[in-house]
């Protein structure tokens, strides 16, 4: 198989084309000189010998915006994407594929979008990103096309992830943008790479395909799993007005943000490598649900597996129980047997901030020590539940009754494991 690359010298275009050749495909790059009038025919012949054309050109957003860099930024991908559509289009033997990337910039930064359920923003970038994929769709109906929109595409050798890891590096700090609850769309490189040649192997998957992680986080999440990777205690956040004086308008693609999810890759079967961008970073995956009903969560909870800890050691049947007052204050009793005694701790809990921490409660059992109860997962009936803190040394699997079903248990062993903790430490309690 030949593939034509447009922006094959780019960030992304060096790591596609280094995968692809790893696949054993023929790669063609389309060189920038080619788009120029005077080598259309040169174009042409390219753009012939090959089965798959991918436009990844573009100049770079992470500049400052004046008048004439935007007519960069749209020469650079309309003027091109029309140029090569136009090379696609003369040629009597055409390619079966056209795959060119645009960028979930196009979504409105309000409300959360697939792509079958799409608003466009009314941004320069959204309007860049809309008159991109016209171009694009002006190609003939006899090939196939995919419009890739492209979340931040993240890797430890370049592009936003490389410059964050350099600057927090020196300045000891991590970085939050503004306020940090802006959407944060994301994919690593190695799942980008995948998903282009899941495109090209699956022959049914066509129009736009948001090339982005499963994963919904924001920019602050982002900020918090960088530092915890790289042992940086202090985080700085920075407010939006310094990012516009740096970059003018251009900063919009760091102040804002776009909630954006991969329907079509998941529903055709695409599995990400780095599905959270904690397993990415190598750490632990402490992100929480993000929606509680706590009167649904009261009661009691019977302690089917633990990580074993200094407060529970030894203890058989164990269990806790919530109760909400009627002030809303929370009341927790636990309970276990330790050598034949019933032990009984008693305690309170605060109610989570449903805006911010959805899924992290607050239990103290000792004055007003309070220690936070992450919620990991739960179902949607509130029968069990994935419960930890922000270290590794604590985690429940919890369920309404005394034992599990299988498939219930196999299946929150497997998120444990894909969340980064060693599953080898579960020590399950006894409820004879």
């Amino acid at each position: 198989m030949k593939i034509a690359i447009s922006g094959a010298s780019g960030y992304i275009g060096r790591h596609l084309s280094s995968f692809f050749e790893g696949k054993g495909y023929g790669i063609v790059s389309l060189d920038r000189h080619l788009f120029k009038e005077e080598y259309f025919s040169e174009l042409c012949r390219r753009v012939e010998q090959c089965d798959v054309v991918v436009n990844l050109a573009g100049a770079p957003i992470n500049k400052r915006w004046n008048n004439a860099y935007k007519q960069e930024l749209y020469s650079s991908r309309v003027g091109v994407t029309r140029q090569l559509v136009r090379a696609i289009n003369a040629n009597e033997i055409m390619p079966r594929l056209f795959i060119s990337i645009s960028a979930v910039g196009y979504y409105s930064s309000v409300g959360e979008y697939d792509e079958y359920n799409a608003e466009q923003g009314d941004s320069f970038l959204a309007k860049l990103c809309g008159d991109w994929e016209e171009a694009a769709r002006t190609c003939s109906s006899g090939v196939r096309l995919v419009i890739a929109r492209l979340g931040i595409v993240l890797s430890t050798d370049g592009g936003a992830l490389e410059q964050m890891i350099r600057m927090q590096r020196l300045s000891r700090t991590g970085i939050v943008i503004g306020g940090g609850r802006q959407s944060f769309p994301w994919i690593g490189m190695a799942d980008l790479c995948r998903s282009f040649d899941f495109v090209i192997q699956e022959p049914h998957l066509q129009g736009v395909v948001n090339m982005v992680s499963p994963q919904q986080i924001t920019q602050r999440h982002f900020a918090s799993v960088l530092a915890k990777a790289y042992g940086i205690r202090w985080i700085l956040s920075l407010p939006s007005s310094f990012f516009r004086l740096l970059l003018g308008k251009g900063a919009s693609f760091l102040t804002e943000g776009q909630r954006v999810r991969p329907a079509k890759l998941l529903g055709f079967g695409f599995t990400y490598v780095y599905s959270t961008i904690e397993r990415m970073m190598h750490i632990a995956d402490y992100q929480t649900i993000q929606k509680l009903d706590v009167s649904r969560y009261m009661g009691r909870w019977y302690e089917i597996a633990r990580f074993e800890n200094r407060f529970e050691r030894g203890m058989t049947h164990v269990t806790a129980t919530y109760t909400l007052q009627p002030d809303g204050k929370i009341s927790v009793l636990n309970e276990g047997i330790k050598e034949g005694v019933l032990k009984k701790a008693y305690g309170k809990g605060k109610q989570p901030d449903p805006d911010n921490n959805p899924g992290k409660l607050k239990v103290a059992f000792f004055w007003r020590f309070y220690a936070d109860y992450y919620i990991f997962e739960l179902d949607e009936n509130y029968q069990y539940a994935l419960v930890g803190s922000s270290s590794n040394k604590y985690l429940w699997i919890l369920s309404r009754s005394k034992e599990l079903p299988d498939t219930v248990r196999e299946d929150l062993i497997g998120k444990i494991k894909e969340r980064g903790f060693d599953t080898s430490k579960l020590l399950f309690t006894v409820h004879d």
